[in-house]
């Protein structure tokens, strides 16, 4: 038997009752699950069933729990084999940590430096070397020996600097036998280097030693139960949950949130709440949280949590999210609905007995506004307003007019046109809701609807006093890019009252024109607004070249129209410099990507998966990549079924149908100044350019911080995007 140890037979007689599945917590530390990817294929089976087994009764006698009493108190191993332990904490009452398995020896000097702190109420298990252990009576610069850079310790006399320990008359050239030792137990071992004296002083020494952060149990269950965890640990909601994470089938990032996103998760609000943050900072990943904890509140009060985004591919795939957390079949899954603003409104409209009708190639719509137009300068000729392209009336009615619900003529005449660039005139005006009356009559008399017409028709009805009653909540994602008729009907759809609305977004990722405040929609968020710097998702390197496009703009944040861009705390993962290449012609920036890919797939071990493509506009790269020879490997275009982002395949897809997610590998193609980033358009003049130009910088900063791990942008048929000339040489490499 280890020294140092106590069998089973011997534990208090309260730790050797067997006790239900069902009473013990489970939390398990980021370094446990990176040690079970480590295991050799044989030994991780035997690991998962030891872990599976621990959940029903972590003291059961095949198991041979053994305290260890070199570590910190309630620290035990648990047996899988005959060379590996799986190391793990007993919290009173109820509460098992699962800290790190490994070869016996390993495990246990590992074990003996682990100390369970609490920082800002925030469960942590560090080193004791990190949270200032030190030995009895002798504090001051006790580390010094250690932030040199030396070898890790022993943890005997961890607290002691290399001068004091040859103080004491240890001779230089046992000092590093001197530094391995583990507990006292050990010493005899090196007795023989040593000179008699100096063994005896040591030996009186190390009788005490360490002195160790001590946090009582009571705090530590506290903290891990209000916070669902800690800082790299995950406290699994049941046992199926943490089944899942054994074999593998859970994302890291779905278990280990950082301490500062996961008390946004199950953190109570008086009312509305509001998180914002910079791109990469896990805004998405909190809101899918979020769902899921609010969902487990609803479902005994027979309630169901709204899930909305505006994306049309992002609701598959956060439901596909989200069952992946909450495992097949859980019963929350049944209380969230995931939907697009739009799906949500044709589903209610239809409820209510309208059958709403779209023009799904846009021909007609778009002759009904060609006519509109038409008419309206016939009878106001003369007008600057002529001047200007048919988008701008699409995109006045369906921000400005519709955007905003506007109601009449007089109500228009004095809207504030947040974000829409150049301002217009009364007469202007006047022209401007002729066109959107001429178009509202010839869609009616055709029986067709856009999809503004949508929300506006449920807006009414939910405004009107027939709303629905089933929603206790709504989490809303991506709100910069929603319109404030769109906030307006959340506001309506869900009760005022405790955790109502969890609203994510970022002005900086806003890509739409037009833009709201959310003071002026009854919506109160004072005191219950965050803000996430850290970025997560890239590494430092695309992140500052992204961050560098940004630099010196301004932003339309919901509430703080024209401040600034908030400098992001740089991720802590590194890599390789974003690269921009030019080539001659788009054929040839294409034939160089997919030459990368299989360079890539070959040398680093990438997946077909791993890949994307981003281009701003689909012509010509759509038919282009769909030409991709075979030996480039399977390419999909991605679609609103979740299967075409989380399945096999090369993924291409537009800038807007990217947002909100991630790959490993991105190529920007076509960043080609005045073509396609930005295309230049020459009807635009003034502020309604400048708003352009911002829009666009904003979308190629979205594709930008897409990535990963790598980053390559491409152009042909002339200079790089005129966005990229900020990026210092340090942040892109060009080629």
């Amino acid at each position: 038997m280890p020294r140092g140890v106590r069998p089973s037979g011997l534990l208090p007689p309260e730790r050797r009752l067997k006790d239900t599945m069902s009473s013990y917590h489970v939390t398990m530390s980021l370094e446990f699950w990176k040690d079970m990817g480590r295991l050799p294929p044989p030994v991780a089976p035997r690991a998962i069933r030891t872990a599976e087994r621990m959940i029903e009764d972590p003291w059961a006698a095949e198991l041979h729990p053994e305290k260890i009493r070199q570590a910190e108190s309630g620290v035990h191993s648990c047996q899988v084999d005959e060379a590996y332990r799986i190391i793990w904490k007993h919290v009173k009452p109820n509460d098992v940590v699962l800290c790190l398995v490994d070869k016996h020896d390993e495990a246990y000097r590992r074990a003996a430096r682990k100390a369970f702190t609490l920082q800002d109420g925030v469960v942590r298990v560090a080193d004791i070397t990190e949270v200032g252990a030190k030995p009895r009576e002798r504090e001051d610069n006790i580390f010094g020996w250690f932030r040199r850079g030396k070898a890790g310790p022993g943890a005997l006399f961890v607290g002691y600097r290399d001068q004091e320990l040859l103080g004491l008359g240890v001779p230089p050239e046992v000092l590093d036998n001197v530094r391995a030792l583990e507990d006292v137990d050990q010493l005899p071992l090196i007795e023989r280097l040593l000179p008699p004296d100096v063994y005896d002083r040591l030996l009186s020494i190390a009788l005490g030693v360490v002195d160790r952060p001590v946090v009582p149990d009571q705090q530590l269950q506290q903290s891990l139960e209000r916070l669902g965890g800690g800082d790299e640990l995950h406290r699994f909601v049941d046992s199926d949950e943490f089944k899942r994470a054994l074999s593998g089938t859970l994302e890291e990032w779905m278990l280990f949130l950082a301490p500062d996103q996961r008390q946004l998760v199950a953190r109570p609000y008086a009312g509305p709440a509001r998180i914002k943050g910079v791109a990469g900072s896990g805004k998405t990943v909190i809101a899918i949280h979020r769902a899921r904890h609010l969902a487990r509140q609803a479902l005994p009060r027979r309630r169901k949590v709204l899930f909305l985004t505006y994306g049309n591919r992002l609701p598959g795939v956060m439901h596909y999210l989200l069952q992946h957390l909450a495992g097949e079949g859980a019963p929350e899954l049944g209380a969230v609905e995931c939907l697009t603003v739009h799906q949500w409104c044709y589903r209610f409209l239809r409820q209510h007995g309208q059958r709403p009708v779209m023009d799904e190639k846009g021909e007609a719509t778009g002759a009904a506004l060609d006519d509109a137009i038409a008419d309206a300068l016939l009878r106001q000729p003369g007008l600057r307003l002529w001047s200007r392209p048919s988008s701008f009336f699409s995109d006045e009615m369906r921000y400005a007019i519709k955007g905003r619900a506007v109601a009449s003529l007089e109500e228009y005449l004095t809207l504030e046109r947040t974000g829409r660039g150049t301002p217009l005139q009364e007469t202007e005006r006047r022209a401007m809701y002729a066109v959107y009356e001429g178009y509202q009559r010839t869609l009616q008399a055709r029986g067709l609807w856009d999809y503004d017409d949508y929300v506006l028709a449920a807006l009414q009805l939910v405004e009107g006093g027939q709303g629905p009653t089933e929603y206790s909540a709504a989490v809303v994602d991506e709100i910069q890019d929603l319109t404030e008729a769109v906030m307006r009907l959340v506001r309506g759809i869900v009760p005022h009252g405790p955790d109502d609305l969890f609203l994510v977004g970022d002005g900086l990722q806003r890509i739409y024109p037009g833009g709201y405040a959310l003071s002026r929609l009854t919506i109160d968020i004072t005191g219950r607004g965050t803000i996430l710097r850290k970025n997560y998702r890239n590494t430092q390197e695309i992140l500052r070249a992204a961050h560098a496009v940004m630099v010196g703009q301004s932003l339309d944040d919901m509430d703080e129209a024209g401040s600034d861009i908030p400098e992001p705390e740089f991720s802590v993962r590194t890599g390789e410099v974003p690269i921009l290449r030019r080539f001659a012609s788009p054929e040839q920036e294409l034939q160089w990507v997919g030459t990368k890919i299989a360079e890539l797939k070959t040398q680093r071990g990438y997946k077909d998966r791993d890949f994307a493509l981003l281009y701003r506009w689909r012509r010509p790269y759509y038919d282009l990549i769909a030409r991709q020879p075979a030996s480039v490997g399977a390419v999909v275009e991605l679609e609103r079924d979740a299967a075409t982002y989380f399945g096999p395949g090369l993924k291409h897809t537009t800038f807007h149908s990217a947002k909100g997610l991630e790959f490993k590998v991105v190529f920007v193609v076509g960043a080609s100044d005045g073509q396609f980033v930005p295309k230049d358009d020459w009807t635009l003049q003034a502020e309604e350019l400048a708003d352009y130009l911002a829009r666009e910088r904003r979308l190629l900063y979205v594709a930008m911080t897409r990535a990963r791990d790598l980053l390559f942008l491409t152009c042909s048929r002339g200079q790089p995007s005129r966005f990229l000339d900020r990026v210092p040489k340090e942040y892109l490499r060009r080629e």
